[in-house]
């Protein structure tokens, strides 16, 4: 599907519900994020110039550039990340 794709209603349709979803759950995962990292920053795992990729994991063995800049071999779910 390019941009210039013709939507019909009913795609239309479930891009909005789509979006309504999302929109809905961003201030609970944002919420989560906060409590996360605020939990790590208390016990000394968050500052100066290091950029946590998980919220999960401490260390990740084997590092490897992947997509936005997170570990490529980190085995967590897009939502353990510290994604902005």
């Amino acid at each position: 599907m390019s941009l210039n794709t013709y939507v019909n209603d009913a795609q239309e349709q479930a891009l909005k519900e789509n979006a309504a979803d999302f929109a809905e759950l961003e201030p609970q995962l944002n919420e989560v994020r906060r409590r996360a990292m605020s939990r790590l920053e208390k016990v000394g795992l968050v500052g100066g110039g290091d950029i946590l990729n998980c919220l999960v994991c401490v260390v990740c063995e084997g590092w490897t550039l992947g997509d936005d800049n997170k570990c490529g071999s980190c085995s967590h779910a897009w939502f353990s990340h510290n994604v902005r």
